[in-house]
């Protein structure tokens, strides 16, 4: 299995996006360049996400390559991946034991991170992420970025990585069931997905097109049982039904016509 190398430009934003989650559909633009040290500086991972089969053996492992010409330490939390008042929220918890906890990986070497479950599966799938954090080490400097602020404004920081991976325990018969609701508020107009089902469906490059209107969003993760809203602005004033463009778990380009008022 390939190795995935994030830069950190990547990474921060992946993890940004992920910790701050809002209702609203956004759209991001990243500005600034990476300064030398920075744009030298990746880490991979394989697997990318960890499947647990909840009827086998609870245990995952994923292997983290440093590929930079530097020693770097990271830390590793476990936190439990779920929505609350149909935003996605991530919260300590002690149904993972993640071993090592802490480490240092030196140039052009691997570690190899285990993550065993504690918690008793369901009928239901669970879902859990590790966060990898970056920190620092006397006399290795951290990846700098430099970032613009406009008129001829800018400001170099030296910033620590931060990767979020998912983990799914997932029972063998367990499936997504999910149904999508658009209705007007105001001008604009709210999509709701709902994932009845025991199991998650993600949505990847998600396009939402009414008119000749389209709005973005990177990922959707609809976990199982989870219901969560999203505002498209300005679509109420557009006419016919909202079209749903997305890649699905196995890459696959998927489209889905919802009816709008």
């Amino acid at each position: 299995m390939p190795i995935l190398f994030f830069p950190p430009s990547t990474a921060l934003l992946r993890s940004a996006c992920r910790r701050l989650v809002r209702p609203a559909l956004l759209a991001a633009a990243l500005g600034g360049a990476l300064g030398g040290q920075a744009a030298a500086q990746t880490f991979g991972f394989t697997p990318t996400i960890l499947n647990i089969d909840s009827t086998r053996n609870l245990v995952a492992e994923t292997t983290m390559l440093n590929s930079t010409a530097t020693p770097a330490r990271f830390t590793v939390e476990a936190k439990v991946w779920k929505i609350v008042d149909g935003q996605a929220v991530l919260e300590d918890t002690r149904d993972l034991i993640v071993n090592p906890a802490t480490f240092t990986v030196a140039p052009g070497a691997a570690q190899l991170i285990r993550v065993g479950v504690r918690k008793k599966p369901g009928a239901s799938e669970l879902s859990y992420r590790i966060v990898v954090r970056q920190e620092a080490i006397e006399g290795v400097p951290l990846p700098k970025v430099n970032s613009s602020f406009g008129e001829g404004r800018s400001a170099a920081m030296n910033v620590s990585v931060v990767f979020s991976l998912p983990i799914y325990v997932t029972p063998p018969a367990a499936r997504a069931q999910v149904a999508f609701r658009a209705v007007a508020q105001g001008g604009d107009v709210v999509l709701t997905v709902q994932n009845s089902g025991t199991r998650r469906a993600i949505y990847r490059n998600v396009l939402l097109t009414r008119g000749g209107v389209t709005q973005s969003a990177q990922v959707i993760a609809a976990l199982a049982g989870s219901t969560q809203t999203f505002t498209l602005r300005g679509l109420a004033a557009q006419a016919g039904p909202l079209t749903l463009k997305y890649v699905n778990e196995d890459g696959k380009t998927l489209v889905e016509t919802i009816p709008a008022p």
